[in-house]
């Protein structure tokens, strides 16, 4: 039977969760799926675990690189690309979830959705819960999360992802492969480190409805070397950047929405000092159809 939904399991030096991730994979409520291994040339013996499935019934590709890709989304790339799946689910290995995680998805999905996630808690690395991800939406009112709810997903990019990354976990995730183009993986997104995934999300949903589910059904870990900590100058930084280069992607489509822009200046102007002015690098975040007056006048609002 052609596989209904296609399971990508990236792993890159994840030993301690593979295990955890791998069960609650293969023993989904729903059984009509595929699973495809990738493995982005890990050091800490996590192939070794791979390997053991890789004559399993469900797992229709075992890839392990020979050197490390540098990108998760290169590996993102590579696993959609052998999908035969109409549904993606990006299961990174160290996260896990509910055993009915992808039949209540997929029991609440109708013709019109293409993209569909349910709430998810943040777990330490022994799986304590550290918060509840309705915390991450506060900023909003109403905090729509915390009901379940179908939007149309421009809308969902003007109101919601155009702020943050309202879609904090792949994993939590499900998605139409038709959705993905050739386009989407363009260079930008693949030289990303921090913001990919949210890159990844403002493309999928333009043309599409996109739906959650208000239910824990994903459990997002936190550990020492989760890649989206941003704990130094040159990590937020990059993040920032990384930020300027989505909200570009989304003012093309949405010109008016440009003010959105002074939340990305006062970050960038929080993290460095009135000497950066004559640095030519401080100048990296400014907007094309922002003035250099401008730029600084609002650096001295925001800084001062």
């Amino acid at each position: 039977m052609t596989p209904h939904v296609s399971i990508i399991i990236p792993n890159y030096n994840h030993k301690p969760y593979l295990q955890q991730r791998l069960d609650t994979v293969f023993n989904q409520s729903y059984q009509n799926f595929e699973v495809i291994l990738l493995d982005d040339a890990s050091t800490d013996g996590s192939q070794a675990i791979l390997k053991q499935y890789q004559n399993h019934p469900k797992v229709s590709h075992l890839i392990i690189n020979s050197q490390n890709s540098g990108s998760p989304f290169k590996q993102w790339q590579k696993g959609i690309n052998a999908a035969k799946g109409e549904w993606i689910w990006i299961a990174e290995s160290d996260d896990y979830c509910e055993l009915n995680f992808l039949e209540q998805l997929l029991s609440e999905i109708d013709n019109s959705i293409g993209v569909c996630y349910s709430q998810s808690l943040d777990v330490d690395e022994t799986g304590n819960e550290i918060k509840h991800r309705i915390e991450y939406t506060q900023e909003f009112t109403p905090n729509i999360w915390e009901t379940s709810f179908k939007m149309s997903g421009y809308t969902f990019i003007k109101k919601y992802l155009l702020f943050k990354n309202v879609i904090p976990n792949a994993s939590a995730v499900v998605f139409k492969k038709e959705l993905v183009t050739k386009e989407t993986f363009t260079d930008d997104i693949l030289n990303m480190q921090m913001c990919g995934d949210w890159f990844f999300w403002v493309q999928l949903v333009y043309h599409t409805q996109v739906g959650f589910v208000a239910v824990d059904l994903n459990y997002f870990r936190n550990h020492k070397t989760v890649s989206r900590k941003h704990d130094n100058f040159s990590k937020k930084k990059l993040r920032l950047l990384e930020e300027r280069t989505i909200l570009l992607h989304i003012l093309k489509n949405n010109p008016e929405q440009i003010g959105v822009s002074r939340v990305l200046y006062k970050k960038w102007f929080k993290i460095h000092s009135t000497r950066s002015l004559f640095s030519s690098s401080f100048y990296e975040i400014k907007l094309p159809n922002t003035s250099i007056f401008t730029f600084l006048k609002l650096f001295c609002k925001y800084r001062f």
